[in-house]
C-alpha cells in the first residue's frame, strides 16, 4: 500500500489550521503522516495545538521553522522533510483548505496511473457551496505572460471522472515521489505567489496532471479587502492597493517576471513591458506616493528580470 503524507503550512491561523488537521485525521483513508510546517507564527499556534492534543495525534509531525520563509519556503521544508521519510506521495494544502472527508479515498483509485505527474481534487468554497472556485484550477494560457491561467470552463468538467489541467494551485494537490525524484522541490526564494504555478509546470514535463471531479477540498481563504481602497480619476474608479499593504505585491511581479524571462518568448517581452507601463500610468492616475510606488514596482520589474530573490526588499523599498 502506498504511503501518503499531508503536508500544511501555516501562519497565524490557528483555528482555521484545527479545522484542516481534524478534517486530515478523519480521511476514510488514513493517512500515514500528516506533517505542519508552522512559519514562525505569532498567535500561539503550537500552543493552541497542544490543549487540543494535536501534537499527540498518530501520525503528526510538527516542525516549527525559525523564520518565516512565506508558503513557498514552507512547502519546500515539508515536501523535503515528508520525501526525506520516504512516503510515496504528498499531499500540499495551507491552513485555510478542509478537505472533504472522502477526498483521499477518491484519488487513490488513481494512483495506478503512473503515466500522471500529479492529482488534484476539485475545489469548492469554504461553505462547500461552490463547485468550483477560482483560480486555483485552471488552464495555462500559452502565447500569454507566464502566469496568466483561464478558469475552466463548465463544457470542459460536464460529466467526466477526470480533466487533464495545466494550473493546480497549492490547494489540496499530490504528487507522487517519482515526480520529485524528476523534478524536484518547489523554489523556496519565491516566498509567495506562483510558487505552485511554476511547480506544475514542472511537473507537466514528466506527465499530465489530473482534475478528479468527485475528489473536494474547500478553501476557506478569507480576502483581505482592507489591503484596497476605492480611487478615481477622470470619474473612473479602480481599486488599488494601499500603500502599506503593497508589499505583498512586490512577489507575485518579481516572481512572474522572472517566469517570463525563463520562458524565453520575445512577444511575451514586449507584453511584459507593456504591463509595465500600463502599471505606472495607474499609478500617475490613481495613487498616493506616487514616486516610492513608482521606484517600488521598477525595482520588482529589475529584480524578477535579474533574478534577485531578496524576500526582505519590499518592506525596505517601501520604507525608504
Amino acid at each position: 500500500m502506498s504511503s501518503i503524507a499531508a503536508v500544511v503550512v501555516t501562519f497565524n491561523r490557528k483555528a482555521l489550521l484545527v479545522e484542516c488537521l481534524r478534517a486530515l485525521l478523519g480521511q476514510t483513508r488514513p493517512l500515514d503522516r500528516i506533517l505542519v510546517v508552522d512559519n514562525a507564527s505569532t498567535d500561539g499556534t503550537g500552543e493552541l495545538l497542544q490543549a487540543e492534543g494535536l501534537l499527540d495525534a498518530p501520525g503528526l509531525r510538527y516542525l516549527r521553522l525559525e523564520n518565516n520563509t512565506g508558503g513557498a519556503g514552507g512547502f519546500y521544508a515539508g515536501m523535503k522533510a515528508a520525501y526525506d521519510e520516504g512516503h510515496d506521495w504528498l499531499w500540499l494544502m495551507d491552513d485555510d483548505a478542509e478537505p472533504a472527508i472522502d477526498a483521499m479515498a477518491k484519488m487513490v483509485p488513481y494512483f495506478v496511473r503512473e503515466d500522471v505527474s500529479g492529482l488534484a481534487p476539485m475545489v469548492t468554497d469554504g461553505a462547500w457551496a461552490d463547485e468550483y472556485v477560482e483560480p486555483h484550477r485552471g488552464m495555462r494560457v500559452d502565447g500569454a505572460i507566464a502566469g496568466v491561467v483561464r478558469p475552466l470552463d463548465p463544457s470542459e468538467t460536464a460529466g467526466r471522472e477526470t480533466l487533464e489541467i495545466t494550473h493546480a494551485s497549492f490547494v489540496g494537490p499530490l504528487f507522487p515521489r517519482r515526480t520529485i525524484d524528476r523534478i524536484g522541490l518547489p523554489i523556496s526564494e519565491f516566498f509567495i505567489h506562483y510558487d505552485d504555478y511554476e511547480y506544475v509546470q514542472r511537473a507537466r514535463q514528466v506527465g499530465p496532471v489530473l482534475l478528479v471531479m468527485d475528489a473536494k477540498i474547500a478553501h476557506k481563504e478569507a480576502r483581505n479587502n482592507n489591503r484596497f481602497e476605492t480611487k478615481a480619476f477622470l470619474k473612473k474608479e479602480a481599486q488599488r492597493p494601499k500603500y502599506e499593504g503593497l508589499w505583498l505585491a512586490y512577489y507575485g511581479y518579481r516572481n512572474i517576471t522572472w517566469l517570463t524571462r525563463k520562458e524565453g518568448v520575445s512577444l511575451n517581452y514586449l507584453r511584459l513591458i507593456s504591463r509595465h507601463a500600463r502599471q505606472l500610468l495607474e499609478v500617475v492616475a490613481y495613487d498616493d506616493q506616487k514616486w516610492k510606488r513608482i521606484r517600488f514596482w521598477n525595482a520588482a520589474l529589475r529584480d524578477g528580470w535579474s533574478g534577485r530573490f531578496r524576500n526582505d526588499r519590499p518592506k525596505q523599498l517601501l520604507k525608504r
